[in-house]
């Protein structure tokens, strides 16, 4: 079932990271690149009103999940019904404050070009709306997850992630301009909200109104408040090194980071997608009183998915020169191949912690994880701007790597055997350092021979197919178990003998 939920769930972002890689260089054509440099501060500064949010989501995954799986019909409703209330009036309350403050927002800190002032301060207002739509849509997901009902939801997230991207350069081509593609994306978010209530309402729960107890009240917020730190941390990490870019260095500057940073971003968020439903599989487990279940679970999650992602970083740091200079033009080579090896390797080292702050989560210790999340964004946030006033973009994505191995390294140091029940030797031994020390051993191989070879798209292809057969051959026999190859060639032999 877990590996069916992750299936799903990468599936449910898949498609919409394809897509929006594709939209990229269409974006940059229509808009230019000073453009899609405004369009980024925009949808940063929408996103970075996302800290209103205390992160209730994360409670209400957690208390949906659990409540579900105890059969507490009541306690689910009540669960529901909070989280609406609360995600209705926080979206009222940011759209306000976007709209209103849009004029101060993108003229007094930002230096916009003065023919393009207009157009950003429009596109905000706009974004303001899509802003309230956002935060129901991020809520109602929720509900589908919670029960691990993760085909619907990827379903929902996969067709509208796609439809917002192609919209988006539909709108551009146009002549839409800024505001043209803020407005398409708020159109596809209302649609989208309007079939998550269709979709809530179809599943197989009671959602009758009913007011939620002090009790359940307390819990939430109690459990929020903490996790509302990691919330703050991930919107300054999200947003924060673009807000800085775009305001010390320009829009240009900002749209030659974004691009390569999207692109380690977008590829990497798909095994976040995998390691994910272990979240509401935790939870499920410490609500049904099952935790002798969670040991074997815990550490092949992070056995496959550190692989997984070890992978992800090698084909990007193979390829990722050739990548840009088809994807988005040689200009970008030069500037954005440092800016992508450098984010994929920070973004490698952060997802090491993917998986052991879900769990804490769902154990109940959020004040660990979000401690430990808010410290990292105000040091991380410290240091990309240190790094941008002294070496540019490539100095915000090198703070990016100082940060995330010391803060990463500290954080799974300390909850490994304190708040999760298993030891950071066990994780070493027979989760994440296995897999890492393969695909290190073999990317050290791999990577000097790129540059003994001419660099062309060919010898690329070669270089990056040689790579995935041999990392899926060490794969099969040193990160997949003696009981799991079993179980795969008894699976084969059966499909022979059909």
């Amino acid at each position: 079932m877990l590996l069916r939920n992750s299936l799903w769930n990468v599936t449910g972002s898949a498609l919409p990271a394809i897509a929006a890689l594709a939209s990229v260089p269409l974006l940059i054509a229509a808009l230019g690149v000073e453009g899609f440099g405004i369009v980024t501060i925009v949808s940063s500064i929408v996103g970075y009103f996302a800290v209103l949010d205390v992160n209730l989501s994360a409670g209400a995954m957690k208390y949906l999940a659990e409540t579900h799986a105890a059969g507490d019909r009541r306690r689910f409703a009540e669960t529901f019904w909070f989280g609406t209330f609360f995600y209705g009036a926080l979206g009222l309350v940011g759209a306000t404050a976007i709209f209103f403050g849009a004029h101060w927002l993108t003229i007094h800190l930002f230096d916009l070009p003065v023919s393009s002032r207009a157009a950003a301060v429009l596109a905000l207002k706009i974004g303001a709306v899509g802003f309230a739509l956002t935060q129901a849509q991020n809520y109602l997901i929720v509900v589908p997850q919670a029960l691990q009902r993760y085909d619907r939801s990827a379903q929902s997230e996969a067709f509208f992630g796609v439809v917002v991207n192609v919209i988006s350069v539909l709108a551009a081509l146009a002549g839409g301009g800024i505001a043209g593609v803020i407005a398409a994306r708020v159109v596809v978010s209302l649609l989208n909200v309007l079939y998550l209530l269709i979709l809530v309402n179809n599943l197989d729960v009671d959602l009758r109104f009913c007011w939620p107890r002090k009790e359940v009240r307390k819990a939430l917020t109690s459990f929020s408040a903490y996790a509302y730190l990691s919330k703050v941390a991930a919107t300054m990490h999200q947003h924060g090194d673009k807000l800085i870019i775009g305001a010390l260095a320009g829009p240009v500057a900002l749209t030659f980071y974004t691009v390569p940073a999207t692109l380690a971003g977008r590829i990497l968020g798909l095994t976040y997608r995998l390691s994910s439903v272990i979240y509401p599989r935790a939870s499920a487990l410490a609500g049904s009183k099952r935790m002798h279940e969670l040991r074997p679970i815990y550490l092949g999650a992070m056995r496959y998915v550190t692989y997984i992602n070890v992978i992800a970083l090698g084909v990007i740091v193979l390829a990722g020169d050739e990548f840009l200079r088809h994807w988005v033009g040689e200009e970008f080579v030069a500037q954005g191949y440092p800016v992508l090896v450098i984010m994929t390797v920070a973004s490698l080292v952060d997802s090491l912690t993917n998986i052991p702050s879900m769990v804490n989560d769902a154990l109940g210790h959020p004040r660990i994880s979000g401690r430990f999340a808010l410290a990292r964004g105000i040091f991380g946030v410290g240091l990309v701007y240190l790094g941008v006033t002294t070496a540019g973009i490539v100095g915000a994505s090198i703070a990016h790597l100082i940060t995330a191995i010391v803060m990463s390294g500290l954080f799974v140091m300390y909850v490994h055997g304190r708040t999760i029940p298993i030891s950071l030797r066990d994780v070493m031994r027979k989760g994440a350092g296995r897999s890492l020390l393969i695909g290190m051993l073999i990317f050290g191989l791999l990577f000097p021979i790129k540059y003994w070879i001419p660099r062309d798209l060919t010898n690329t292809l070669l270089i990056v197919s040689a790579a995935i057969l041999t990392l899926a051959y060490a794969g099969f026999h040193y990160v997949v178990s003696v009981d799991e190859r079993a179980r795969l060639f008894a699976i084969a032999r059966r499909l022979r003998s059909q």
